[in-house]
C-alpha cells in the first residue's frame, strides 16, 4: 500500500466502513445515504458478465470470465465456484483484458503463480489442471483488438509456452499506424516463436464469430465460429459482416469474456429525479450523474429525450465508463470525477439536503447497526491485513487472503 494512500485513511477528513450491505437484497437502500450526506460517489463498477445469446450457452463447462477471475482473486462471494479443468482445450471467447487475464492463469506455471497472492485453494486446483491448448478467439480484427500492450506482453512472456496467432496478409506497416496498435501488431509480429521446452500453447484467433456451442452429456464438446471480413480494416472501429464460412473448434471448456454491465441498487431510483441504468452504466457528464426526463412531453426515445443532472450525485469507475481500460484509465476516470464535484461544491450548485439531525456517519451508524450489521472501521481492516500477510508469510507468498467473510470479522477487533 502506498503510504501516501494510507495517511489519508487516517485523516480527519476521510473516513473508511466495510462490512455494510448497501443498495442489495436485504441490505441499506442507497437512497437512505441522502439523509445524513451531502454527495454520493457511486463506484461499485460492472460485476455482471454479458450473455452471448447463442444455442448451447446452458452447456455445462461453459463459464463466464469475471467468475473465474472472481474465484482465483478471492472474492468471498465466488469462493465456492467450481470450474472443471481436466480437458486439454480451453477457448476464451473475447478480445479484452479479461480474456487475457484468464490465459495468463490457465498458462502460467503454478510455482510462478505461489510466489503471488493468489489463493492456496486456486492454486490447488491449478496444479490439477491438464489444461495444454489455450485459443483467445474474438470477432473483430487485430487493430480492432481491445487487449492492452502491457497484458499481451504478459501473456507472450510465459515460460514454457508456444505463442502463435495468425496475421492478415494485409496489415499496414507497424510504423504507419497509431502507437497503441502499433506495438500491438509487433508484439504480435513476433509469433511464432517455440521455447526450448514446450509445455503449452496459446493462439490468438481473430475474426470469428461465435453462433453455437456443441456437447453431449450436457458438457460442452466443440464451438462454432462464423468467420467475419472487416468492411474497413484500417480503422480501429470498424464494422464486421459475415462471409457465410464456418468452423468448430474442439472446447473442453469455455470461457466467455464479452464485457460486463452494471447492475441498478436498491434504493437508486429514489435519489433526485431519479437514476436509470443505460447500455450496463449510470449516465453521466464528467462523472455527474444524469437522468433521463420525459414528465414533459410524454414518452420518447432515450435519445431524443432531455436529461438533467442530479443534484449531489456522482459516478466513478465501470459504473461510470462501462468496461473499459485498466487501472490507470480508471484512476483518471475517478480524477475527472472528484474535479467535477470540487467545481460543482465551489460554484454553489445544487445537491443533496440531508434530514437527519446528526448527519455524516455519526449518524448513519445508527442506520446501520439497528439493521443487525457490524461496521468495519480502518483500524479493523488493518487488523485482517496484518493476518493476511502472516498466513502469507508462512508459506512464503505476500499474503494470503482470507475469503471467508465470518472468519474475516473474527480479527477485527483483534
Amino acid at each position: 500500500m502506498q503510504h501516501g494512500f494510507e495517511e489519508s485513511l487516517t485523516s480527519p477528513n476521510f473516513r473508511f466502513i466495510g462490512g455494510v450491505a448497501l443498495g442489495t437484497e436485504g441490505g441499506i437502500p442507497v437512497d437512505v445515504l441522502s439523509r445524513y450526506y451531502d454527495g454520493i460517489i457511486f463506484a461499485y463498477g460492472a460485476a455482471k458478465s454479458r450473455k452471448l445469446g447463442i444455442p448451447g450457452e446452458e452447456l455445462q463447462g461453459i463459464y463466464p470470465s469475471g467468475d473465474f477471475v472472481g474465484w482465483y482473486n478471492g472474492l468471498p462471494s465466488h469462493r465456492h465456484h467450481r470450474f472443471n479443468l481436466q480437458g486439454e482445450n480451453a477457448v476464451i471467447i473475447g478480445h479484452g483484458n479479461v480474456a487475457l487475464d484468464v490465459a495468463r492463469i490457465l498458462l502460467t506455471p503454478p510455482s510462478v503463480l505461489a510466489k503471488t497472492d493468489i489463493t492456496n485453494f486456486a492454486l490447488e486446483k491449478l496444479e490439477q489442471s491438464r489444461v495444454k491448448n489455450v485459443y483467445v478467439v474474438g470477432r473483430r480484427g487485430v487493430l480492432q483488438a481491445s487487449f492492452t500492450v502491457k497484458e499481451l506482453r504478459e501473456l507472450t512472456n510465459i515460460p514454457n509456452v508456444m505463442f502463435d496467432t495468425t496475421l492478415p496478409d494485409d496489415l499496414p506497416d507497424p510504423k504507419k499506424l497509431p502507437r497503441i496498435q502499433q506495438r500491438i501488431v509487433q508484439l504480435l509480429k513476433k509469433a511464432p516463436f517455440t521455447p526450448e521446452q514446450l509445455g503449452k500453447t496459446c493462439k490468438i484467433e481473430f475474426l470469428l464469430s461465435p453462433i453455437q456451442f456443441n456437447g453431449s452429456q450436457k458438457h460442452v464438446e466443440s464451438v462454432i465460429f462464423q468467420k467475419q471480413r472487416l468492411l474497413d480494416p484500417l480503422n480501429p472501429a470498424s464494422k464486421i459482416e459475415a462471409t457465410g464460412e464456418s468452423i468448430e473448434m474442439n472446447a473442453d471448456m469455455v470461457f466467455t469474456s464479452i464485457g460486463y454491465t452494471a447492475l441498478p441498487l436498491h434504493g437508486m431510483s429514489r435519489l433526485g429525479p431519479g437514476i436509470d441504468l443505460v447500455r450496463g452504466i449510470i449516465p453521466n457528464v464528467n462523472g455527474h450523474v444524469h437522468t433521463t426526463a420525459t414528465k414533459d412531453f410524454g414518452y420518447v426515445t432515450r435519445d431524443a429525450a432531455m436529461t438533467e443532472s442530479v443534484p449531489g450525485v456522482y459516478v466513478s469507475g465501470w459504473v461510470k465508463t462501462g468496461p473499459t481500460g485498466v487501472i490507470a484509465t480508471t484512476m483518471y476516470s475517478a480524477f475527472e470525477t472528484g474535479d467535477t464535484l470540487v467545481t460543482d461544491w465551489n460554484e454553489g450548485k445544487q445537491f443533496l439536503q440531508p434530514t437527519a439531525e446528526v448527519k455524516g456517519w455519526d449518524g448513519f451508524k445508527s442506520e446501520v447497526t439497528s439493521r443487525g450489521s457490524i461496521p468495519v472501521e480502518w483500524s479493523g481492516w488493518k487488523n485482517i491485513e496484518s493476518e493476511e500477510f502472516r498466513r502469507g508469510e508462512a508459506v512464503g507468498k505476500e499474503r494470503e487472503k482470507i475469503v471467508d467473510v465470518q472468519e474475516m470479522m473474527d480479527f477485527v477487533s483483534t
